[in-house]
């Protein structure tokens, strides 16, 4: 009997819902420290929720592979089928980069909720499969690219960048609004994901004399950035773009990032009082006290927050359908203070729009305004 009503129950539960668990694809370790700790992030919320009873009975359970080593897009546009397609996981999380485009389609195509890739490429609007996370980069380029030109008098920029379609995006902007705010791009260089060193390609943007370098790069990238600038002695003004502006991957010793700029996403996760952001500390004591605390776990861990946020608003009887119905119904919902108020509805499924200027002064990135809305 009991049997045959376990077999009943499992003909009404949706893809990765059992009695007791709930299925999230999320990616295993990438070799990416920016990666795996935003998904350090959400397992923060996952040990947090479980250890709480978990939502209307059902814990939540991670499936995840690996994307490290070489063809790692592939790897990861992989995985993503495997979890959808072999373990019919109930939703994504993150999967950010430029892996989130295609993904994002293959989302919508196959009807599983994807929420939160770390990213601002996937600007899908009005689809409801699809959430996305911070603001988006022509928003915060035209914030950065305004106040360089009228607040620092910057006339003379370079840029540096990833040789994908993430640091592409910046160095065309960078030339696109040129005119519009009166500075002159004078140079650009590409540079590798995980490069050995940026000595050449410094140098090269060195001659060309530029009053601030734009750094459109991943962590690792940037570190080596922030080297060679010592190693030529070049005291010019660096400007992080998108994601990249976290202490963690551009204080070298010596000092020779302090003066960076950048649009932060979040308050400093180590130094701020608001609430959110204390009760995000406590929980990564109690349960990754050997992990340092960044602003990349913060980002998994609030948007980890919004995802729990959907699941309980569904309610027991939980479908793909009513999560995405409950994800809807979000209206000022509160992360204590980590981002602005979080609103969504059937036609905008964006998190988050503003950020704040900021600049790297004794190792810390220090608001230098309030919250903009580009």
């Amino acid at each position: 009997m009991l049997v045959m009503q376990i077999l009943i129950l499992s003909l009404f539960l949706a893809q990765g819902v059992t009695a007791d668990a709930i299925v999230i694809g999320m990616e295993g370790t990438s070799g990416s420290f920016s990666v795996d700790q935003e998904n350090l992030g959400m397992r923060l919320v996952i040990r947090q929720t479980n250890a709480s009873g978990g939502i209307h009975g059902r814990r939540l359970v991670e499936k995840s592979y690996p994307r490290g080593g070489n063809n790692a897009l592939q790897r990861q546009i992989a995985n993503v089928r495997q979890l959808v397609e072999n373990d019919r996981v109930f939703l994504l999380f993150n999967f950010g980069g430029p892996g989130s485009v295609p993904i994002g389609s293959y989302a919508m195509e196959n009807d599983v909720p994807y929420l939160f890739p770390h990213t601002a490429l996937l600007t899908v609007d009005g689809d409801r499969h699809v959430y996305t996370s911070y603001p988006r980069y022509d928003g915060e380029s035209r914030v950065m690219l305004r106040y360089l030109a009228e607040e620092r008098d910057v006339r003379r920029v370079a840029v540096i960048y990833a040789d994908n379609i993430y640091g592409r995006y910046f160095a065309e902007r960078a030339k696109e609004l040129a005119s519009e705010f009166g500075y002159t791009v004078v140079g650009t260089q590409p540079l590798a994901r995980n490069p050995a060193d940026a000595q050449s390609e410094m140098r090269a943007l060195q001659e060309d004399e530029p009053d601030a370098v734009i750094m459109a790069l991943y962590p690792a990238g940037a570190k080596k950035v922030v080297e060679a600038k010592a190693t030529l002695g070049w005291k010019v003004r660096l400007v992080s773009s998108g994601p990249l502006t976290d202490e963690q991957y551009l204080n070298v010793e010596g000092g020779e990032a302090e003066g960076t700029l950048g649009f932060c996403y979040y308050p400093d996760p180590n130094l701020s009082d608001v609430p959110g952001i204390v009760e995000y500390r406590r929980l990564m004591a109690a349960f990754f006290p050997d992990e340092q605390l960044n602003r990349y776990s913060l980002y998994g861990y609030v948007f980890g927050k919004l995802v729990v946020e959907g699941l309980e608003r569904a309610g027991p009887e939980l479908t793909q359908q009513r999560f995405l119905d409950a994800m809807e119904s979000i209206r000022d919902w509160d992360s204590g203070g980590i981002m602005p108020a979080v609103n969504f509805s059937s036609s905008d499924h964006h998190a988050q729009d503003a950020g704040f200027i900021c600049e790297l002064e004794d190792g810390r990135f220090r608001a230098l305004s309030g919250w903009v809305v580009p």
